[in-house]
């Protein structure tokens, strides 16, 4: 019990002493996240853009962009919930406006859709502008791409495809996203049909390719023409090995796999020079480490099961290669060395947790029969939120960024959807930016920052590897 209640007064010592240089921080950083977070929803650029997009026709209407846009954006029903009704008396309570649920429904336009794909593009090269450069790493910047897909009711089918089984029964729709992991910045959010699959993606978005940005994508993006133009534009990549991928060594002669993999169980991180694919032959630097038990007890059954759904067998070799991690970089080994491999590759997992905390918290995947229209302002409007509360986090995580600690984002957004009607009345210039820091901000910095693990390095002290010396 001495024991218990010693722990106890340790941690709250720990945490009162956090809280007071949390809230040194935060007045340091006041002018800077009050910015942030006005610059996401100014009420006269969201005026003005919905002029030039026609959502906004005449400045006496009744429904205001930035009302619009607030209303959209923070909702007390999950996604599959949200009814006009809803929505009126949001408009009414929160900001004076009446009108009918048929006249908002009318309101729901393409006009609309292109309206907040404006104020998000706007927000994100708001940020680009003002972070970019700052870090001084030895890459321009880490960018992390993937995508979430989620099946739409059969009404949805025509304007938005699916594949395989969907593409008959059901809609689907896609959202690809590219992240900055050096700056934090947003850098493309788009919606899609589902067949617009990684792969095409990655085909038509080469041109966007720039010299000295890292790229982390998953095997779906993959392939020689990809590979090849990274290279050719003196970028860089660190991707799994896709299973489909020849390799052969430096001098053009097929790998032994079993040679290789009998080296891998020595070694912790096995690395050596290869060529990748069979006619582009692409030079790169091939990394394998093996993983323990339960994680190939993990991979065997999601094998098995994806390979069920899809009528096929699994091969000997597949089945051995899922008992190795096998990477594949242009990288240099004295930029980024094999032992910070994994750690580096798994960053991308950040961008992934997001859009899972969206899932999850959003029920976006939950969608029912409303216009389509409707359905793309309210997925936008969210999408939105999701956006400024992550700047948000990455600056929290730039303040507490000191050996031993760390945030957990999964609490962040928890505690963020809590408190989503403050932050709401802050972008409304309802409540004052220095209070909402002090009464919500402060108390929820406290609640997500933790201490690591010993000999477990934080988010960004990983990012350290790619730093220049």
């Amino acid at each position: 019990m001495h024991t218990r209640c010693k722990s106890k007064h340790l941690l709250l010592k720990r945490r009162n002493k956090l809280a007071i240089r949390e809230k040194i921080l935060l007045e340091e950083h006041a002018a800077d996240i009050s910015a942030n977070i006005k610059g996401f929803l100014c009420s006269v650029q969201a005026q003005k853009t919905g002029r030039q997009t026609g959502f906004i026709k005449r400045s006496s209407g009744k429904i205001t962009a930035q009302g619009f846009l607030a209303t959209l954006m923070v909702s007390d029903s999950p996604q599959d919930h949200i009814s006009l009704p809803d929505l009126t008396a949001e408009l009414r309570q929160a900001h004076g406006i009446e009108v009918t649920k048929e006249a908002l429904h009318q309101r729901f336009s393409a006009q609309a859709v292109n309206f907040l794909e404006k104020i998000i593009q706007q927000a994100l090269n708001q940020h680009l502008g003002r972070e970019n450069g700052r870090l001084n790493t030895h890459f321009s910047r880490i960018k992390v791409k993937d995508s979430t897909k989620f099946k739409l009711p059969t009404d949805y089918n025509g304007a938005y495809r699916g594949y395989g089984n969907f593409s008959k029964t059901n809609g689907m729709i896609s959202l690809q996203y590219e992240y900055d992991l050096v700056s934090g910045n947003w850098l493309s959010v788009k919606l899609t049909d589902g067949l617009r699959n990684d792969f095409k993606d990655a085909e038509q978005t080469i041109s966007a390719i720039t010299t000295g940005d890292l790229h982390l994508r998953d095997l779906g993006y993959i392939s020689p023409t990809y590979l090849k133009a990274v290279i050719q534009s003196e970028a860089f990549f660190l991707n799994r090995l896709p299973p489909q991928a020849g390799v052969y060594n430096r001098n053009g002669r097929p790998l032994n796999w079993n040679k290789v993999f009998r080296q891998a169980n020595r070694q912790q991180h096995l690395q050596q020079d290869v060529l990748v694919y069979d006619k582009e032959r692409l030079a790169c630097r091939m990394i394998i480490e093996k993983v323990p038990d339960h994680e190939f007890k993990r991979r065997w059954f999601n094998a098995q099961a994806q390979a069920k759904s899809k009528g096929v067998g699994i091969s000997k070799e597949h089945k051995k290669r899922l008992h190795y991690n096998i990477y594949i970089t242009n990288v240099e080994a004295k930029i980024l060395p094999a032992s910070e491999i994994r750690k580096t590759y798994y960053l991308r997992w950040q961008i992934e947790l997001v859009f899972k905390t969206w899932k999850s918290f959003f029920r976006i995947n939950e969608v029912k029969r409303v216009k389509k229209e409707r359905l793309e302002c309210q997925l936008l409007g969210r999408l939105l939120w999701i956006l400024i509360n992550w700047s948000l986090f990455s600056r929290l995580n730039k303040h507490v960024s000191v050996r031993g600690q760390t945030v957990s984002m999964l609490m962040f957004f928890k505690r963020s959807l809590k408190f989503a009607s403050t932050l709401k009345m802050v972008l409304l210039k309802k409540l004052p930016v220095k209070t909402w820091l002090s009464d919500t901000y402060l108390p929820l910095i406290i609640d997500c920052v933790c201490f690591a693990p010993k000999n477990k390095q934080t988010h960004f002290e990983s990012l350290q590897v790619n730093r220049k010396p």
